[in-house]
């Protein structure tokens, strides 16, 4: 359940600024995770103690990454996370939550979640998980993406057009992605960069129009592309 150790990422995405909305119905964890926040590439623009708020302030705020409980008095997490990613595809959510449970992570991933994370990780945890989703790199264990991708059926056609068709290269990248292969180990095994592999996942995102690696896979899912 746990996600894999990833290096801090070294790059550019350490000299920008990310915004992060909190939802949880606990002030203090919420407290908790604004003060661990601070003097970080991470601001918190907003608070919310319900799945509900957090999708009417994520409307306003437009946040880039949010991190959510799943079970709040005043509105489920997993409710709230179809519904903000329904309206604002590209940004990130987190779920945020104390329950180990494989259930809740499928309906998570299959909700738009680009990771989920056990409530009790060590700051430098969080700091790790957070700057790999805005690096572009994927948050799930390889087990526990094949896990949540293994009961998603292709139930939208491939020929379902694209403003930006995916390139036969690109799709070939996005099969190795839904994998959990990271960027240069895809680049390994097709014998090219991994800057060229970090290039063709930026366009990968951008065509299919979501957030992150693991919607991306399972965007390939539902399409059928993983079975061909």
């Amino acid at each position: 359940m746990a996600t894999e150790t990833m290096p801090i990422p070294n790059d550019e995405s350490l000299c920008r600024e990310f915004s992060v909305l909190l939802v949880d119905d606990h002030a203090i964890w919420r407290d908790g995770i604004r003060s661990l926040l601070e003097d970080t590439e991470f601001r918190v623009v907003g608070e919310a103690s319900s799945g509900k708020e957090g999708v009417e302030i994520a409307r306003t705020l437009h946040p880039q990454i949010v991190l959510m409980d799943i079970r709040m008095a005043g509105g489920d997490g997993l409710d709230a996370l179809r519904t903000l990613k329904s309206q604002q595809p590209q940004t990130a959510v987190i779920m945020l939550t104390s329950y180990e449970n494989p259930t809740y992570m499928s309906r998570a991933v299959a909700g738009g979640a680009a990771g989920y994370l056990l409530k009790g990780l060590k700051r430098v945890e969080l700091m790790t998980a957070l700057r790999a989703v805005a690096n572009g790199e994927m948050l799930l264990s390889r087990e526990d993406l094949a896990h949540s991708l293994r009961g998603l059926s292709a139930t939208i056609s491939i020929a379902q057009d694209l403003i930006q068709p995916l390139t036969e290269r690109e799709i070939e990248v996005l099969r190795l992605m839904a994998t959990g292969l990271g960027n240069r180990e895809i680049g390994e095994l097709l014998f090219v960069t991994e800057n060229t592999i970090k290039t063709h996942v930026v366009h990968i995102i951008s065509k299919v129009g979501v957030s992150d690696r693991v919607q991306a896979a399972v965007w390939a899912a539902r399409h059928g592309i993983l079975e061909a």
